[in-house]
């Protein structure tokens, strides 16, 4: 099977891990050290075109985060970080974090973010230490993972959520077992509890059904029914 399209990477997307195209000649994507939270790349040359919402100071983590060192950026990256993904039909775009129980919901058409907090509201407890001539932020290993897939589509975003921690991943290969259903501007409507443990989900309104990616030993599809109220 041949692409449709291709193109090679310029220099200047190497720090760009996740994408989605926003256009036809830019990408829309998370990038390992920067002051926002977004960037927009040129597919062309590279060069950043755009930041969307810059990287706001977390309370009382003063004695934790020095917020005048240069690699402050890169420390509030991996605090926020998880699953990135986009709807280019109808300019939406989320990131699903997986320390913080956190959505950012992106609106392409009018650049504006909507915050979703929990359904925990505290942080994750870490700590930053030294790493060679740089520094790094070190999780507790009891930290209970947040969010663990997310799926967009012409009316819902639906939010993958997990709350284990990896002791609790290793026995017993629970991943994730709820679903969150949010309109498009962060409203919770909906939540599915699932009866089996997965850690990837798509959603296909024409078949009215949920697929996932099982954790179990001899992982396999899960199907789940897409309950009527949301078709």
């Amino acid at each position: 099977m041949l692409g449709i399209d291709q193109y090679k990477q310029p220099e200047g997307m190497y720090e760009v891990y996740n994408m989605f195209h926003a256009t036809n000649s830019t990408i829309l994507g998370l990038k390992s050290i920067d002051e926002n939270r977004l960037v927009e790349i040129s597919l062309k040359d590279g060069e950043k075109l755009a930041g969307y919402g810059n990287w706001e100071k977390i309370p009382d983590t003063d004695h934790l985060i020095n917020y005048t060192d240069p690699i402050v950026n890169y420390h509030l990256g991996e605090i926020n970080k998880g699953w990135f993904r986009g709807n280019r039909e109808v300019g939406l775009f989320v990131k699903a974090s997986i320390y913080r129980d956190r959505l950012e919901i992106f609106d392409y058409n009018d650049k504006e973010f909507t915050i979703v907090e929990g359904p925990r509201l505290e942080l994750p407890k870490f700590e930053i230490v030294p790493s060679g001539a740089n520094s790094v932020v070190i999780f507790d290993i009891q930290n209970k993972y947040g969010h663990r897939d997310v799926y967009i589509d012409d009316k819902y975003i639906y939010d993958l959520y997990g709350g284990f921690n990896e002791e609790e991943i290793q026995k017993t290969n629970e991943v994730a077992k709820t679903i969150y259903i949010l309109t498009h501007s962060g409203d919770v409507v909906g939540k599915l509890n699932l009866d089996i443990s997965i850690r990837g989900m798509v959603v296909d309104l024409d078949l009215k059904k949920i697929f996932g990616i099982t954790t179990d030993e001899d992982p396999g599809i899960a199907v789940f029914d897409l309950p009527s109220e949301f078709l």
